[in-house]
C-alpha cells in the first residue's frame, strides 16, 4: 500500500512537472509570437511611413510641374512688356450645385432653417482675396419646393460668403423652373450682391462689364443647350444666351466698342463626366479666340478637363480651361468629387491687359457619412494629404487619404496633358 501511495505521488509529481513545463512552453511561444507580430507591425508601420512620405513628395512634385511649362511660355511671351504696374487677380470655380443630400445636411430641424456654411469653411481662404471670383450657379434660387433643381437663399448666401462675386446663370438647367424661376434666381442673386451674367431677361445681349483697377473686364456667357430644349417656348429660350457663332461674334464686337480691356467668356459645353475635350469644344474655342476672346472658362462636364494657352492673331496669350469641373456637388464619380479653384493673374501695361500666371488649388468634396454632424464639406486636397499622420486621431482617415492621393494623381494627369 505504501508503495502504491509513493507511485501515485510520483505520477502526480510528473504530471505537475509536465503541466508546468507545458505552461511555460505555451507562455514562451506566446511571447515569441507577440515579439514577431510586434516586429512585423512596426516594420509595416515603417514601410507605411516611407510610402506616405514618398507619395507626398511625388504629389508635391507633380503639382509644381502642372503649370510650370505653361507659365514659362507665358513669361517668355510677356518679356517685352514694360511698366506692368497693375496686377489683377481672378479666381474661378466650376459648377455650383445643391443636391438633396446637401439640403438634408444643411437643414436644422429645431430652427426650421438651412445652414450651408460648414460646407465651405475649409476652402474660403483660397477663394477670398481675388479681385474677381467666378462660378456657375447651376441651380435655381427661387420660391417653391427645394430640391436638386432649386436651392434656398441660404445656399446662395453661403456661396457669396466664400468670396464668389460673379455668377453665371447660363447652363443646361437654367429653365428647369421656367422663365419665372430664372427671373427669381437672377433677382435673388443680385440682391445678395452678385454680378449675375448669362441671361437676356431685360437686355438683347448677355454681356456684363465690371471695372477693376481702372480696367474694364467684359463677361460673355453662353450655354450650348438646355434640358428638354424642344419643349421650351421661344420666350423662354430668348431669355438665356444659347451659343451661336453669330451671337458670340456680335457680343465680342459689342464688348470692344464698349471699351472692354479684357474679354472673359464663360461657356457651358462638353460631355458630362468626360475628362476628354470634344471636337465641338475645340472648334468653338478656336472661333472665340479668332474673334477676340481673351479668356475662356468652360463648365458642364462636372469633371476637370485639360487646359491650354494659345496665341491669338495679335500674338497675345489666351488661356482656355475646357472644364473647371464642379465646385460643390454630391455626384458619385470620384472624378467629379476631385475639383479645383483656378487662380489667374493679369497685368496691364500701356492700356493692354496680358495673361501673367496660372495656378490652382485642388479641392475634394468629402462625404463624412449620414451620421456625421457635418456630412458634406470641401477640403484642400494637398493640405489634407500633407497633414495626414496615421498615428494621430485628428487627421483624415487612411481611406480618405488614399482617395485624395488617387484623385490628385488623376487630376494632375489630366492637367498635365
Amino acid at each position: 500500500m505504501a508503495r502504491n501511495r509513493r507511485n501515485v505521488r510520483r505520477i502526480r509529481s510528473i504530471k505537475e512537472v509536465l503541466t508546468n513545463r507545458n505552461f511555460f512552453i505555451i507562455i514562451g511561444i506566446l511571447i515569441v509570437i507577440i515579439i514577431i507580430c510586434t516586429g512585423i507591425y512596426n516594420y509595416q508601420r515603417y514601410l507605411d511611413k516611407q510610402e506616405i512620405a514618398k507619395e507626398k513628395e511625388t504629389i508635391e512634385k507633380q503639382s509644381q510641374e502642372v503649370f510650370t511649362k505653361m507659365n514659362e511660355a507665358i513669361t517668355r511671351a510677356n518679356q517685352n512688356i514694360s511698366n506692368s504696374d497693375v496686377l489683377i487677380t481672378m479666381s474661378a470655380v466650376g459648377d455650383i450645385l445643391c443636391s438633396q443630400e446637401m439640403l438634408d445636411d444643411a437643414y436644422q430641424s429645431e430652427k426650421g432653417e438651412y445652414d450651408f456654411s460648414h460646407m465651405f469653411t475649409n476652402v474660403t481662404d483660397y477663394v477670398k482675396g481675388a479681385d474677381i471670383v467666378m462660378g456657375t450657379m447651376e441651380t435655381c434660387v427661387s420660391e417653391g419646393e427645394y430640391n436638386s433643381e432649386n436651392a434656398p437663399r441660404e445656399f446662395a448666401q453661403a456661396v457669396s460668403n466664400t468670396g464668389i462675386n460673379v455668377v453665371s446663370i447660363s447652363h443646361n438647367h437654367s429653365l428647369d423652373r421656367g422663365l419665372t424661376g430664372l427671373t427669381e434666381t437672377k433677382n435673388n442673386l443680385e440682391e445678395m450682391g452678385f454680378l449675375v451674367v448669362g441671361d437676356k431677361i431685360d437686355t438683347p445681349r448677355a454681356v456684363e462689364m465690371q471695372e477693376v483697377k481702372n480696367t474694364k473686364i467684359a463677361f460673355l456667357t453662353y450655354t450650348c443647350f438646355v434640358d428638354e430644349q424642344d419643349k421650351k417656348t421661344d420666350k423662354e429660350l430668348s431669355a438665356i444666351n444659347l451659343y451661336s457663332e453669330e451671337q458670340a461674334k456680335s457680343d465680342i464686337e459689342y464688348a470692344k466698342k464698349e471699351g472692354a480691356d479684357y474679354i472673359c467668356v464663360l461657356i457651358h459645353w462638353g460631355d458630362a463626366l468626360s475628362t476628354t475635350v470634344s471636337d465641338e469644344q475645340r472648334q468653338i474655342a478656336g472661333f472665340l479666340v479668332e474673334n477676340g476672346a481673351d479668356l475662356i472658362l468652360g463648365s458642364h462636364p462636372s469633371v476637370v478637363q485639360p487646359m491650354e494657352v494659345v496665341q491669338n492673331k495679335q500674338g497675345k496669350n489666351v488661356f482656355i480651361a475646357y472644364s473647371i469641373g464642379t465646385f460643390i456637388s454630391t455626384l458619385s464619380s470620384e472624378d467629379a468629387r476631385t475639383e479645383l479653384i483656378l487662380n489667374i493673374e493679369l497685368i496691364k501695361s500701356e492700356g493692354e491687359v496680358y495673361l501673367n500666371k496660372v495656378d490652382y488649388t485642388p479641392i475634394y468634396v468629402l462625404d463624412n457619412g449620414t451620421e456625421a454632424e457635418n456630412r458634406i464639406e470641401l477640403i484642400d486636397m494637398k493640405g489634407a494629404i500633407n497633414s495626414y499622420n496615421p498615428e494621430l486621431l485628428n487627421t483624415i482617415t487612411r481611406e480618405t487619404y488614399d482617395k485624395l492621393v488617387s484623385g490628385l494623381n488623376r487630376l494632375n494627369g489630366v492637367l498635365a496633358q
